[in-house]
């Protein structure tokens, strides 16, 4: 056997590029990948969806206390990472070294922007947002109250900035569906004062985090998994900005990052408008 037909067949032709599919493997797993994960979001998004439309009163109150500024400000800085993430793959392809690490230290700066907004001004403010139910007083009158817990708080006292209602009669009140808005527009107050209700004085409290109803439920699950799946992406936008300061360009690599974290801000254009706006 010549050297040529020997040199044929221990260097076979590649598997996939030989039969005409120009493809690499690692796109087209990464394809797939996201199209199980939008099959996992059609799921929960279509969830939410079912579960406003059920209680569209609960759901459209509860979300006036969502800040749309600072939803809108995570909006543009996702958007931005976008664009510098399209910048690093391009200039991996292109061999560009400083681009790439310019724009993927860019893009994990705006990821890691968007989580520290997302869990101190959103997160944190849903935590110290409580509602409050008292027992009678001196005049037999009990009251909601429903705010924002102030740092002035103490063992034995709960000090709240927000807005006070006489507890209605109705006896079907569940402190679990009263929202901010309920008790701003039951109090006839114009802007919120403050508050220090002895704890010893306290029924019933609760506050804005899942267990407060079905909308923060939603709220935070959606948000959670959104956030989830953004932490998971800075870590190989991480890698591969330390691997190009080493000099080491993954075009590919970064081609199927960029392709992962172009769908993690797609989910978050749905996500603003459907928890924010609507």
């Amino acid at each position: 056997m010549s050297d040529v037909a020997m040199g044929a067949r221990l260097h076979a032709e590649d598997p996939v590029i030989s039969h005409g599919d120009p493809t690499p493997p690692g796109k087209v797993a990464i394809w797939l990948f996201l199209a199980s994960e939008v099959m996992f979001f059609i799921a929960i998004l279509g969830t939410y969806i079912i579960l406003r439309s059920g209680s569209p009163g609960l759901f459209r109150d509860h979300a006036e206390a969502l800040s749309k500024p600072i939803g809108g400000f995570n909006t543009v800085v996702l958007l931005l990472s976008s664009l510098t993430m399209a910048l690093a793959v391009d200039g991996a392809q292109k061999g560009l070294q400083k681009r790439v690490i310019g724009c993927l230290v860019l893009t994990f700066l705006c990821a890691g922007a968007f989580m520290f907004v997302k869990l101190n001004y959103e997160y944190r403010v849903k935590y110290n947002h409580w509602t409050v139910v008292t027992t009678p007083d001196a005049a037999k009158k009990s009251y909601v109250y429903d705010g924002h817990k102030l740092p002035s708080s103490t063992a034995d006292a709960l000090v709240i900035e927000g807005y006070r209602m006489e507890l209605p009669a109705d006896p079907s009140f569940n402190i679990n569906l009263v929202s901010e808005k309920n008790v701003e527009h039951g109090s006839g107050m114009t802007a919120p004062a403050e508050y220090t209700i002895p704890l010893k004085t306290v029924a019933d409290k609760v506050n804005y985090l899942p267990y407060k109803n079905i909308f923060y439920a939603c709220y935070f699950t959606l948000t959670g998994v959104h956030g989830i799946h953004v932490l998971a992406g800075m870590l190989p936008i991480g890698i591969l900005a330390i691997q190009a300061m080493r000099g080491r360009l993954q075009p590919a690599a970064t081609e199927y990052v960029g392709l992962y974290w172009h769908f993690v801000d797609l989910v978050w254009i749905f996500l603003f408008p459907l928890l924010y706006l609507v």
